[in-house]
């Protein structure tokens, strides 16, 4: 499952400005609740879809129809990426319209995006991981929305603010 979030830090809200979008941050979702994402600590198992996000945030849920093993080739992917740093140029290409891919460093759509290419699940056609926004992500007809959450205060067991 995906989730896209709706930040309501100054970062999220500059990002959700300038890809023209309602969403400014994305994780993998497991049945537990737990997600992997790209953030500012690098990539990281967090133990919830809520856990550290700024009060207000809303969190969409998406579902994918995926085999069995569409879904373990997804998560032994996100799995394997654990640790690595954020990239931060990643995100400074998409606030400057510039090309800014870097091997082994990893923002939150492009992980998610290369993760489901891994596993042969094509969200978008002809796009470059790199190019994916959260924004982009929603705009697959391969998402059927799920529910939303919406955090009423910070969580202190995880290190982020977004």
């Amino acid at each position: 499952m995906i989730a896209l979030y709706k930040g309501t830090s100054a970062l999220s809200r500059l990002i959700r400005w300038r890809t023209w979008s309602d969403y400014s941050h994305a994780a993998w979702v497991f049945p537990d609740q737990s997600v992997i994402e790209a953030w500012k600590g690098g990539v990281t198992h967090a133990p919830s879809i809520l856990a550290g996000h700024a009060p207000d945030t809303e969190v969409h849920l998406f579902t994918l129809d995926l085999t069995i093993e569409q879904r373990w080739a997804i998560q032994d992917f996100l799995i394997a990426q654990i640790g690595k740093p954020y990239d931060y140029g990643g995100i400074l290409g998409f606030l400057t319209a510039s090309k800014t891919e870097h091997p082994n460093r990893w923002f939150c759509s492009e992980l998610l995006f290369s993760a489901l290419k891994q596993a042969k699940v094509c969200l978008l056609a002809r796009i470059p991981a790199w190019k994916v926004s959260p924004g982009l992500l929603a705009l697959s007809p391969l998402l059927t929305p799920k529910s939303t959450h919406t955090t009423t205060h910070t969580q202190p067991t995880h290190p982020r603010s977004g």
